[in-house]
């Protein structure tokens, strides 16, 4: 039995919708009940990098998708391997000769999806193993940057469906995931150098750099003394 596309969406969906709440007033809750596990969710700052990660990979599997169904349409000629109902049809879309790459680097959209969340994840993942490093606001600004242009491209986007006639629900997915991760660079901005960014965190890891440095990366144990007692 096939899978409609609509249902399909949902494997991409649920990541991205999990990613939203935790980055959302409630998902304080959320983040809660699973800090035992990923300590890091008792924060905001975590919670926020927490669900632009699973954001960014439900964008970066609907982009796969995306792609596939670019090649499949090329392999076909035609067909509804992923038409929705009424004005969605994403073989409208995606098979669409005209619209279906990017200009001027003639790449699939799927492909180019791929690209950007690979990105967007190598900054996220970055930023979370180096929260107290200096180069962490440029990474973030990079972010932000990268998230800009990306809005461009989802206006412009967003146009030729509009030019087709017919709108592609695994494309607005993808955009839904990108508008998501910009905003969370935003909040990282935001945070970054206050203190819920953890100042006390990023103190103690300083100092932990500091010592590993003056003893080659050995830290000698604490030991008690029985005298103390």
């Amino acid at each position: 039995m096939a899978i409609s596309a609509d249902t399909q969406l949902l494997f991409h969906w649920i990541p991205i919708l999990l990613g939203l709440t935790l980055m959302s007033p409630w998902g304080e809750s959320l983040g809660r009940s699973i800090s035992a596990k990923w300590p890091s969710m008792e924060t905001k700052r975590g919670r926020t990098i927490g669900g632009m990660l699973l954001a960014m990979f439900g964008g970066f599997t609907v982009s796969a998708h995306t792609y596939w169904i670019h090649n499949k349409a090329k392999e076909i000629g035609s067909g509804d391997f992923c038409a929705g109902g009424g004005i969605w049809d994403c073989s409208s879309v995606i098979g669409n000769d005209e619209w279906n790459t990017m200009p001027f680097v003639d790449i699939p959209w799927g492909l180019a999806g791929m690209l950007a969340f690979c990105v967007f994840l190598w900054l996220t993942i970055s930023i979370s193993k180096g929260l107290a490093e200096t180069w962490v606001s440029a990474y973030i600004r990079y972010g932000l940057a990268l998230g800009g242009a990306g809005i461009l491209i989802v206006m412009y986007l967003i146009y030729a469906e509009i030019e087709i006639g017919k709108l592609c629900q695994y494309c607005s997915t993808a955009h839904v995931s990108h508008l998501i991760a910009t905003y969370g660079f935003f909040s990282l901005s935001k945070m970054h150098g206050t203190s819920e960014w953890g100042v006390g965190m990023m103190d103690d890891a300083r100092a932990a750099r500091k010592e590993r440095r003056k003893t080659r990366g050995y830290i000698a144990p604490t030991i008690k003394d029985d005298s103390e007692e």
